[in-house]
């Protein structure tokens, strides 16, 4: 008789070599077939008429389920009917925003939505989820966006800004039609990404209508096609119009009015200041028209008593600049006069122009500033508790030869001197006091005293003289005839 631990070992093996006899028989049965998913949508039907239609911009939503794996994504298409040979797209995602953009001409159309699933083996939905979707068109819009400056009076370098959407999605904007006076006459078109354009004249110096060069946004090359019904010596008006996809327009809108006057000359007087410069302006004519330069053309900045000239941004102020050869330059704020100048001669200078530039200079000029890069001052003189004055009759002396000795005709309460620029040329050097600010004690100024310096361009020739003390205040020996004579003829050849 067997041990009771010898019995449950013999029965243990028994039951193994059963369980080892049954893993070796093939298993059997039918296996069943892959099962298609199903796919739905989270409306079935949609009924909106009239003005309760949607708009071009439509959310849509879906899910779908696979009973024996899983959905592995989807496909969609707006084909209608679908067919055999309709084409799908390929999507993964459950929602998604579509543009249904109605037939050109048409501001209503009814797009069928047809969504069916993809399982984990490849297998389709035959019979897809479908909503139908009635779409209304909503029209663009545009206005015109104001620019750092809207001058009234122009020449003939002028630039605009708009803004333009769409209720029906950004992507649904197609473009802006431009239309200089007329919008009977055939549009200049843009396409939605341009909220800018600069207009110049192709003739600057001509009166009557003509084209005009088109710089959008801020491209530095005009566009190949270029504008018509620009009127140099005239009133002219912008209008503009937005577009959508679907050839749907907005209203017609207008910029404010413009007078754009001719560059007749080659030579600019700016007259930078602020008020009361009638006088002013009378001296340096009087000085054009002796050296036999009558003609000239004019630009009024920073005067609020007068009608806006300044042009819209820096870059359109640049290319107005770049229409002429000579610019005398002349006013009562240096910082203001600095700052734009520093920020639109680059052109100027770039194509030959010459300038004289005369400005006040006062205590408050920002020390920290980089306005005077440009110019030929590399600084101004640095002064600690003390003022510089300069008297009635003082002495302005040439630090040049061949330049006419000058002299103060009225006191000037700060006189601030400069330091030159590496290459510039010292040209006059002023009689100066010093004031001790603490004990208000005056004393002859026996600093850096230079108030005016020449800078040349690369080929050695004069192309920018500067003064940081108001030229008119400078005829008490009556030769600022000779002064300006030497400046435009000898120094810069006009």
């Amino acid at each position: 008789m067997l041990s009771s631990s010898k019995a449950s070992f013999a029965g243990l093996l028994g039951v193994f070599l059963v369980s080892l006899a049954a893993c070796q028989t093939d298993l059997s049965g039918e296996l069943l077939p892959n099962k298609e998913p199903q796919t739905f949508s989270v409306v079935d039907t949609i009924i909106r008429v009239g003005d309760d239609r949607f708009e071009s911009r439509v959310e849509i939503s879906w899910w779908g389920n696979d009973p024996d794996g899983y959905v592995y994504g989807y496909e969609f298409t707006f084909e209608n009917p679908v067919t055999e040979a309709t084409v799908w797209q390929f999507i993964q995602a459950q929602d998604s925003v579509f543009l249904l953009q109605t037939a050109a001409g048409q501001d209503t159309a009814d797009f069928l939505f047809s969504i069916r699933a993809i399982d984990n083996q490849g297998l389709k939905d035959a019979s897809p989820a479908q909503v139908g979707y009635p779409v209304k068109n909503s029209p663009p819009f545009v206005q015109f966006t104001p620019g750092v400056n809207d001058p009234i009076l122009t020449f003939p370098v002028v630039k605009y800004f708009w803004t333009g959407g769409d209720p029906d999605g950004v992507d649904n904007l197609s473009g802006f039609e431009l239309y200089w006076n007329d919008t009977t006459a055939a549009p200049y078109l843009v396409d939605n990404s341009v909220s800018a354009a600069t207009f110049s004249a192709v003739n600057p110096g001509s009166v009557g209508t003509g084209n005009c060069q088109v710089y959008l946004n801020t491209n530095e090359s005009p566009e190949i096609e270029e504008m018509g019904g620009l009127v140099v010596g005239g009133w002219n008006v912008l209008f503009a119009r937005a577009v959508d996809q679907s050839d749907a327009k907005s209203g017609y809108v207008r910029a404010d009015s413009v007078f754009i006057k001719p560059s007749r000359t080659n030579i600019l007087l700016v007259n930078a200041y602020s008020g009361g410069s009638a006088a002013i302006f009378n001296f340096y004519h009087n000085q054009m028209v002796s050296l036999g330069l009558s003609n000239y053309d004019t630009l009024t900045l920073f005067d609020a008593s007068v009608v806006q000239q300044q042009s819209a941004d820096n870059l359109t102020q640049e290319r107005i600049f770049d229409l002429f050869d000579l610019i005398v330059w002349f006013g009562n704020n240096a910082q203001s006069s600095l700052s734009l100048a520093q920020k639109t001669t680059g052109s100027f200078f770039g194509t030959g122009g010459k300038l004289l530039m005369a400005v006040y200079v006062s205590s408050s000029f920002d020390e920290q500033s980089d306005f005077l890069d440009f110019t030929p001052a590399a600084a101004l003189v640095d002064l600690v508790d003390t003022t510089l004055l300069l008297n009635t009759s003082a002495a302005i002396t040439p630090v040049q030869v061949g330049w006419p000795t000058l002299q103060s005709t009225s006191i000037i309460g700060v006189v601030r001197p400069l330091i030159t620029q590496i290459g510039a040329d010292p040209l006059y050097e002023a009689e100066l006091t010093a004031r001790d600010n603490a004990t208000l004690s005056l004393s002859p100024w026996n600093g850096p005293s230079v108030i005016m310096a020449r800078k040349k361009d690369g080929a050695g020739n004069p192309n920018f003289i500067f003064s940081t003390l108001e030229i008119q205040r400078l005829d008490g020996l009556g030769k600022l005839n000779n002064f300006f004579q030497k400046v435009i003829e000898d120094e810069f050849e006009f």
